[in-house]
């Protein structure tokens, strides 16, 4: 019975016409994922264990690489993410709320874990995470867009016959 009730929770959260930023707006507010803001807010200041996320996130998503649910507008908004949380790991960026980067770090956690709202082994797993993930980039979009800026400052400047590249 609770088996039924779980698949048709699944079904109606895959198959609902929202949009995946709506999706992960009701998964950050499940108490499921307060489990990931927790484990985020712990691992948080501990550099080795946000690579170790890193790393897992990268070798998880390349299980994925030819799965339809992860376009390449997911792609790049997870590799933006990464690179944000690598950022601020070293602590190169910390320009960020603490809100922003444990949403973020959560997020990638959800994203690796084995069992989330929908387990991954199910054809449609991935529907949640990629929810989540859009949600996240969404719902901190500004912070974003501030790191993606410092992050092109950063880049070296090249003046060839007199303009910058």
């Amino acid at each position: 019975m609770l088996n039924n009730s779980a698949n048709k929770m699944n079904d109606d959260f895959v198959n609902s016409g929202e949009t995946a930023e709506n999706k992960g707006l009701k998964i950050s507010e499940s108490w499921y994922y307060k489990a990931f803001i927790k484990i985020a807010n712990k691992i948080i200041h501990k550099p080795l264990s946000i690579f170790r996320l890193i790393k897992q996130v990268i070798a998880h998503l390349k299980k994925y690489e030819s799965v339809k649910d992860l376009t390449s507008d997911v792609k790049d908004h997870l590799s933006v993410l990464i690179r944000l949380v690598q950022a601020y790991a070293k602590g190169s960026y910390r320009e960020i709320s603490l809100n922003g980067i444990v949403g973020t770090v959560a997020a990638l956690v959800y994203f690796v874990a084995p069992l989330d709202f929908i387990p991954d082994f199910l054809l449609f797993g991935l529907v949640d995470d990629v929810a989540i993930l859009m949600w996240v980039y969404s719902n901190y979009r500004s912070e974003i867009d501030a790191f993606l800026e410092w992050e092109d400052a950063k880049k070296i400047k090249i003046e060839l016959d007199g303009s910058k590249i």
